[in-house]
């Protein structure tokens, strides 16, 4: 039995994007716009490439990808509700 043979990615061009999405999301802080959306969508896109490629998730099995992404949704109502109940007593 021979094993799947994958290609590991280019880990610099990952270090680059990296950098250009920190560049990015540090510009936003200057930006007359709401930034939360901004910056929540870029910690997103760069904790997705820090897993899947520095973690080796995408090359890994599904089921360890599984056991990473099942306590997302929980966390994510955690921080929601969090937020909701912070804005709520600001007003």
């Amino acid at each position: 039995m021979e094993a799947k043979a994958h290609r590991h990615p280019n880990y610099v061009l990952v270090g680059v994007i990296l950098i250009l999405l920190t560049i990015l999301e540090v510009s936003v802080l200057r930006l007359p716009v709401p930034q939360l959306p901004f910056l929540i969508g870029f910690a997103v896109a760069k904790g997705a490439l820090i897993v899947l490629y520095f973690m080796h998730l995408k090359f890994d099995s599904r089921l360890y990808a599984l056991l990473f992404a099942y306590p997302w949704p929980l966390a994510l109502l955690l921080v929601g509700m969090l937020l909701w109940i912070y804005l709520g007593f600001r007003m």
